[in-house]
C-alpha cells in the first residue's frame, strides 16, 4: 500500500505539462459592384439589296456598312451598350453569334468587333464603360425581302 499511496501523491504533486497558445488570424474580402449592361442603341445593318449569290455585310463599331458583293444604303448603326462595374476594373467582353428572322427566313450575325471607351475594356474611375459593337450579316443568295429582327448575346465578366 505504501507504493500505491506514493504514486497517487506523485501524480497529484506533478503539474500538468501541457501548453496552449491562442493567436488571432486576419481576414479580408472585396465585395464587387454587380455588373450591369444596358443596350442604348440597337444594331442596324441598314438596307441591303440581295443578289443571286450569297454575301456578307460588315457593320463597323463606328456604324458604317460595307460589302464587296452587295449594295447597302440607308441608316446603319452600331450596337451601343452602357456597362457599369467596380471602378477601374478590367472586363472580359465576349459575343455569341446571333440571327435575324423575317417569318421563316433567317440570316446569321457573327464575327463581332467592338470598341470601348476607355479603350482598354477597363471601367473608368466612376465604373463606366461604353461599348460599340459591329458584326457581319450573312445574307443568303436571293435572300427573301422583309424586315428582319433578332438578337445576339454580349457577355461581360470580371
Amino acid at each position: 500500500m505504501k507504493i500505491n499511496l506514493l504514486a497517487v501523491i506523485a501524480a497529484i504533486a506533478i503539474p500538468n505539462m501541457a501548453s496552449a497558445v491562442s493567436v488571432t488570424g486576419n481576414a479580408s474580402v472585396v465585395i464587387q459592384t454587380a455588373i450591369t449592361a444596358n443596350q442604348t442603341q440597337q444594331m442596324n445593318f441598314g438596307t441591303v439589296m440581295p443578289a443571286a449569290t450569297a454575301g456578307v455585310v460588315t457593320l463597323t463599331p463606328a456604324g458604317v456598312t460595307s460589302s464587296p458583293t452587295l449594295t447597302t444604303y440607308g441608316t446603319a448603326a452600331a450596337g451601343h451598350f452602357s456597362i457599369t462595374a467596380q471602378p477601374s476594373t478590367a472586363l472580359n467582353i465576349t459575343f455569341a453569334n446571333g440571327s435575324v428572322t423575317s417569318g421563316s427566313n433567317t440570316m446569321t450575325i457573327d464575327t463581332f468587333t467592338s470598341t470601348t471607351t476607355p479603350a482598354s475594356n477597363t471601367t473608368d474611375a466612376s465604373g463606366n464603360l461604353a461599348l460599340n459593337v459591329g458584326a457581319n450579316l450573312n445574307v443568303g443568295a436571293n435572300q427573301a425581302p422583309g424586315t428582319y429582327n433578332g438578337t445576339y448575346i454580349v457577355t461581360v465578366n470580371y
